[in-house]
């Protein structure tokens, strides 16, 4: 018989049971570790399936702004696709033009569902029974589609969209005879910018430009109140003479600065949206050049940049302090990309003459390639540039005869704040 505390006595059923290690489970993980772990997800897509798996999961992660900065600087927003505008201008309401979209080549399969389950044909905006079948899209910016259709002259409906909500959007009017009271000579309405807000991702503003013979305006629409405000007219230097529409159609932007360049191509004026004032500032000349193809946005720290492309070369200014303590757009670096070319697009490449920069969002740039005689039949390849290491990736293949704006994944409003339908319950 084995002597008491041998090893070959078992312990009983109870005794096991009260020295065995307490059960951990992924529900038992503090919010801290949880979010740690959620760091080392691939990609914001696959972030938003994880975190809406339960409600505290989603908590831990829409409670803690600390989390959305550090997810944010580990992973870029991803890239989903570009929207497209229709070719021509809108002649007849009745005809149907919609933007179309291409997705990015993706290998991340939650990337791949995200647009799969989003309504990228806008097919929201298409069954509204009170708007023409007709939109142009103005711009494209953290997850949201600023669309308008109607006479530029005198009223347009516009919508605001999110196609990875699906039926978020938002209808409103624009009537110009307030816009254009009080002006000089012949007034003219500008592209729309779309301003949203990291912190606030389900508000937004439109910020709308018009100009007169020798003043411009801002008016601003803003989501909270559903309400337009009209700005004062300013004068502005530099207008050219003998033009009655001076200013080119952009949306340029960066850090709450909007752009837009003269015609001819020698100034550039800003609007601060913070303090609503204008400023404007000559072009770099050899962005002066109307060959040369540029955009205004964000290095991946989120400094201000301007990209342009010149032939197969893209470079990129900064805005810098120069000896004078004058602060303006200076170069800092310009790369060509011939050899990088040559390896992604191989034999096509001979197709192509010069590089042409789509848009700036966050970091990347978006290229096209073009021949300087435009061959509609030979469409364009569609790039985007890593701007801190240059780079470069082939997204898609398309005609290039309208306008692209790239559309970026945004951080999704139902993981910001605790509300509606998320809010806490019995404190939990």
């Amino acid at each position: 018989m084995a002597r008491e505390g041998s090893p070959a006595q078992l312990p009983t059923a109870k005794h096991r049971k009260e020295s065995s290690p307490p059960t951990t489970t992924v529900h038992s993980l503090t919010d801290d570790v949880l979010l740690q772990i959620f760091l080392h997800l691939p990609s914001l897509a696959t972030l938003v399936r994880a975190a809406l798996a339960c409600r505290s999961w989603r908590r831990a992660v829409a409670s803690s702004p600390a989390f959305r900065r550090r997810f944010r600087e580990l992973h870029p927003a991803p890239l989903l696709g570009l929207f497209f505008e229709p070719p021509s201008a809108v002649q007849d309401p009745v005809l149907p033009a919609f933007p179309s979209f291409v997705p990015a080549r993706r290998r991340d399969r939650d990337l791949a569902a995200a647009v799969r389950g989003g309504d990228f044909f806008l097919t929201s905006i298409q069954e509204h029974p009170d708007k023409a079948h007709s939109w142009e899209i103005f711009d494209c910016r953290r997850g949201y589609v600023l669309l308008c259709n109607g006479d530029r002259l005198s009223e347009e409906a516009m919508a605001v969209v999110n196609p990875l909500e699906r039926r978020s959007e938002l209808f409103f009017e624009d009537r110009h005879k307030d816009t254009f009271e009080g002006y000089r000579g012949y007034p003219a309405v500008r592209n729309a910018w779309l301003l949203c807000s990291d912190e606030d991702p389900s508000s937004f503003r439109v910020v709308r430009l018009a100009h007169d013979e020798s003043r411009v305006r801002a008016t601003v629409f803003s989501s909270y109140t559903r309400e337009w405000k009209l700005y004062p007219w300013v004068d502005v230097p530099g207008r050219p003479r003998l033009s009655k529409s001076w200013l080119l159609n952009s949306n340029m932007q960066s850090n709450g600065l909007l752009y837009c360049v003269y015609k001819n191509h020698k100034y550039m004026i800003t609007l601060n949206t913070a303090t609503m004032g204008f400023s404007v500032e000559e072009l770099p000349p050899f962005l002066e050049n109307r060959r040369c193809s540029f955009d205004v946005g964000e290095t991946s720290t989120g400094a201000r940049c301007i990209v342009y492309a010149t032939d197969f070369t893209v470079g990129v200014m900064l805005r810098r302090t120069d000896s004078d303590g004058v602060e303006k757009w200076m170069l800092d670096r310009a790369t060509p990309l011939d050899t990088q070319l040559d390896g992604v697009l191989r034999k096509q490449k001979g197709n192509y003459d010069e590089l042409l920069v789509v848009a700036v969002r966050d970091g990347f740039a978006y290229l096209a390639t073009s021949k300087k005689v435009y061959d509609s039949q030979n469409p364009s390849w569609f790039l985007s540039l890593c701007l801190e290491t240059m780079k470069l990736e082939n997204l898609f293949q398309r005609t290039y005869d309208s306008g692209a704006h790239p559309y970026v994944m945004a951080w999704p409003p139902c993981l910001v704040g605790n509300y509606g339908r998320f809010a806490l319950e019995d404190g939990t």
